[in-house]
C-alpha cells in the first residue's frame, strides 16, 4: 500500500527516469530529430528556422571565417551546393560569433561568393546547444529532420548519404 511519503518519492523517481529519455526526443546526435533553432541571416532580415526546411534534406555547417579547415572546405561546399541544390538539398551554414563580428562574416561571404545561406549565431548560442566543440561541424538531416550524419569533415560517407537522400528528388 502507498503511504503519503512513498508517493512523492515515486513521482520523483519517475521524473528522474523520464529525464534520461529526453535526449531521444529532439537532439544533436545521429539518429535524433534535430533540435529546432531560429537565427537571422548574417546580412540581417527575417530569422530562418530549421523547421523552414522540413520535408527537404538539409546540410548544416557550423564554421568561422578564421578557421583554416573551414576555409579549405569552401570549394567542397560550393560544389555540393551546385550539384545538389536542384535536387532539393537545402544548405545552411551557421557562423559562430567567437573571435569575429557579423561584419566579418558578411564581408567574407561577399568576397568568397558563398552561394548558400549564412546564418549569424550571436553569442554562439546555437553552437553551444548543438555541442559544437570543433569546427567545422557538419550535420546532414533527412527530410524528417533526423540527423543522419555528424562529423568535422566532408567525406565519402556524407557524399553517399547526399546521393541517397536526394536521389528520389532528381
Amino acid at each position: 500500500m502507498m503511504t503519503k511519503t512513498k508517493v512523492p518519492m515515486l513521482l520523483t523517481l519517475l521524473g528522474v527516469g523520464a529525464l534520461a529519455f529526453l535526449p531521444c526526443l529532439a537532439g544533436i546526435d545521429v539518429g535524433q530529430t534535430a533540435e529546432n533553432f531560429s537565427l537571422q541571416p548574417a546580412e540581417g532580415g527575417k530569422a530562418v528556422s530549421l523547421l523552414d526546411f522540413k520535408g527537404k534534406p538539409t546540410l548544416v555547417v557550423f564554421w568561422a571565417t578564421w578557421c583554416p579547415p573551414c576555409r579549405r572546405e569552401i570549394p567542397d561546399l560550393k560544389n555540393i551546393h551546385k550539384s545538389y541544390a536542384d535536387k532539393g538539398l537545402q544548405m545552411v551554414t551557421v557562423a559562430i560569433s567567437y573571435r569575429e563580428t557579423r561584419e566579418d562574416v558578411i564581408r567574407f561571404k561577399q568576397v568568397n561568393e558563398l552561394p548558400y545561406l549564412v546564418l549569424w549565431d550571436e553569442g554562439s548560442t546555437i553552437s553551444k546547444r548543438y555541442s559544437v566543440e570543433g569546427i567545422p561541424t557538419v550535420l546532414l538531416l533527412d527530410g524528417s529532420g533526423v540527423i543522419k550524419y555528424r562529423s568535422h569533415q566532408i567525406d565519402g560517407e556524407l557524399m553517399r548519404l547526399l546521393d541517397t537522400l536526394t536521389k528520389s528528388r532528381a
